[in-house]
């Protein structure tokens, strides 16, 4: 499937817009992997990653990770009112750590669930996640992405990929709207193709 879609991207982009064209050619075949995580543990790594770079995300989580077995506590356990000042200890401010026990209590309640959230749209995943306290559009198309692993969802929220379109479309005569809507039904990829650019320095 992935390799096909490349293959849509090249045809869409060759002769048309050439800078998309030489970031899929160098990029290669990327693949849309799909989180192994369960939902609350994917959603309340999202919250780790709000407006943070991967590295401290990632050294957030690790500490989290370290709390819960010193503690002898499940993830979930440690999202429940009481366990404030281990959550902050790992990093986390005021507003995250809210987040999370909103999230757990969403879960408690049936307000969010894994049943529900895979046979949803795009949009359905949008309203859901955006009815919880701490969490935006970004993080719904997060988990439209890479949990649900839909293959045109776009982030207008995430700054690399607002950096990336412009970058792209700053030499070519068209637009944000027009230059995604014309690599619909792919924007996943697209996504990927902008992060993994960014990071390599081919964009």
């Amino acid at each position: 499937m992935s390799k096909a879609i490349h293959k849509a991207l090249l045809s869409k982009s060759a002769n048309k817009f050439t800078h998309a064209n030489n970031l899929f050619i160098g990029n290669g075949v990327l693949y849309l992997t799909k989180s192994e995580d369960d939902l609350f543990k994917h959603m309340v790594r999202l919250v780790c990653s709000q407006q943070l770079s991967l590295k401290a995300a990632n050294t957030i989580w690790s500490k989290i990770i370290h709390q819960i077995q010193y503690d002898k506590l499940s993830l979930a356990d440690i999202c429940n009112k009481g366990y404030e000042e281990s959550l902050r200890k790992c990093g986390l401010s005021g507003n995250k750590v809210k987040a999370l026990q909103g999230l757990k209590l969403a879960f408690d309640r049936g307000d969010i669930s894994k049943e529900v959230i895979i046979k949803s749209s795009h949009a359905q995943i949008l309203e859901i996640i955006c009815k919880l306290w701490g969490f935006g559009p970004w993080s719904g198309d997060m988990v439209a992405m890479f949990y649900c692993g839909l293959p045109d969802v776009w982030s207008n929220g995430d700054l690399i990929l607002n950096k990336g379109i412009e970058r792209l479309t700053e030499k070519e005569t068209t637009t944000s709207e027009q230059f995604l809507a014309h690599f619909s039904p792919f924007k996943s990829f697209l996504a990927l193709h902008i992060w993994k650019g960014k990071n390599t320095g081919l964009l």
